[in-house]
């Protein structure tokens, strides 16, 4: 009888842990999908039942610190993914999510050593690389920068982003034929993607090369819905071109797709100002201030046109 008794507690047993196994599982799961669904807090509500009832399972604490990192706790990912790794060494993805984490708090070297640890499980990720390339161009190792590029693209040449960075690097080095080249061999790969245009309106717009870089941000524009930065630039490349009324009218589109940009705003007071729009002017320059108060050179500007146009209370009193 007592045996029957230990046997019977022993079967008791068993189908509690069972249940419990399946309870895990299942709030594990419904922790993944609020994840998915981008509910972070309600997640890790779950994720930490999970942890509480399994702390030595990895991944809840991997999901966990996910979730944290879209919350823009990264000091808490990086915990979590640091936790996670103590559990299981060998998961790339722990040592991604911490090196991003880091990356965001500037710790960049850390998270170098974390995507070159990556590497290590999976050599041929580009996202891995590329993120190492953002880190050593923070740290100002632009040779570094420059040669995890060109593997980067070795293993997979038509990865756009990379020729982007590269030429945006041989640029800080003042090497304006490679970047040329980088540019052109992004726009050649991916002839319908409009950042790509941008890209090279940029370069061209910093080598005062005007008419080509209105020309890649008409592409650029076609290709983008709401490209706001793409009509402030062109209104740059128009201007230095001397057409002013093309300039006007392309501050006018970018204000009427982002009523609140301050750049759309001050560059068209300063246009206005120039072509003696005057009253108009100040009503830009009054926005701008309204949104930064301490922008000097917009009271300045303000100022002046009030003079001239005889509100020599204004010029004193709100200037």
């Amino acid at each position: 009888m007592k045996r029957l008794l230990i046997t019977l507690g022993c079967a008791l047993a068993a189908i509690i842990a069972s249940f419990a196994q399946i309870n895990t599982v299942k709030v594990m799961t419904i922790a993944q999908n609020a994840l998915y669904f981008e509910d972070y807090l309600l997640s890790i509500q779950y994720f930490n039942q999970v942890i509480n009832a399994k702390s030595y399972l990895s991944t809840p604490y991997f999901y966990r610190g996910l979730a944290k990192y879209n919350l823009d706790d990264f000091r808490g990912a990086e915990a979590d993914c640091t936790e996670s790794i103590a559990r299981n060494p060998f998961v790339v993805r722990n040592y991604q999510v911490r090196g991003l984490a880091r990356l965001r708090m500037g710790e960049y070297s850390k998270a170098t050593a974390d995507f070159r640890k990556a590497l290590l499980y999976d050599p041929q990720n580009i996202n891995i690389r590329h993120n190492i390339s953002v880190c050593m161009i923070k740290l100002k190792d632009y040779k570094g920068a420059i040669n995890e590029l060109d593997t980067l693209l070795s293993i997979n040449p038509q990865y756009v982003a990379a020729n982007i960075i590269r030429g945006n690097v041989y640029e800080t080095l003042k090497d304006t034929s490679a970047a040329k080249r980088d540019y052109e061999e992004a726009v050649l790969k991916s002839p319908y993607d409009g950042d790509v245009w941008s890209a090279r309106a940029s370069f061209f717009l910093k080598q005062k090369q005007y008419k080509e870089a209105e020309k890649d941000l008409d592409r650029a524009i076609s290709l983008i819905v709401k490209n706001t930065g793409g009509y402030i630039n062109r209104a740059l490349a128009r201007y230095y071109q001397n057409n002013l009324r093309g300039a006007m009218d392309d501050y006018d589109k970018a204000i009427l797709i982002s009523p609140k940009s301050l750049l759309a705003h001050f560059n068209r007071g300063l246009l206005r100002t120039q072509v003696g729009d005057d009253n108009r002017a100040i009503r830009d320059f009054d926005f701008v201030i309204t949104q930064e108060p301490d922008n000097m050179i917009a009271r300045y500007n303000r100022a002046l046109l009030r003079k001239k146009t005889g509100d020599y209370t204004g010029e004193i009193g709100r200037a």
